[in-house]
């Protein structure tokens, strides 16, 4: 099976594409370290990389890959198998309600209201 391009998260992609073909997956603890990964030094790098992994679940989101249609229905995959894959693409919408939650109490200080009525 050779890797499926077209979206900036490919390995999430890939990992779907497989497990709608009915691939299991296992986790392999090797004594010696097979694979190492590099992550991010400083803050701009790090953020850079969570806009790109959230351009990337926008963009599956929004195309026919959409765990819910794709895995579940035309898929072999499990409720709880698409459930995870949902929840992994659904993550970048909420930073909408985050942000509501942050912002409501200050809103609230500054304007002397309370959202609640008394």
């Amino acid at each position: 099976i050779g890797w499926i391009y077209g979206s900036v998260i490919e390995d999430i992609l890939t990992g779907f594409k497989i497990h709608c073909r009915g691939w299991r997956s296992i986790y392999c603890m090797p004594l010696r370290p097979t694979f190492k990964g590099s992550a991010p030094i400083n803050l701009s790098d790090r953020l850079h990389q969570v806009l790109r992994w959230a351009l990337g679940s926008v963009e599956i989101f929004f195309s026919r890959h959409y765990p819910l249609w794709y895995g579940f229905v035309g898929g072999r995959l499990r409720w709880l198998q698409s459930l995870t894959y949902i929840n992994t693409i659904v993550y970048p919408f909420t930073s909408l309600p985050l942000v509501a939650y942050c912002f409501l109490p200050a809103i609230c200080l500054h304007s002397g209201k309370f959202i609640i009525p008394t």
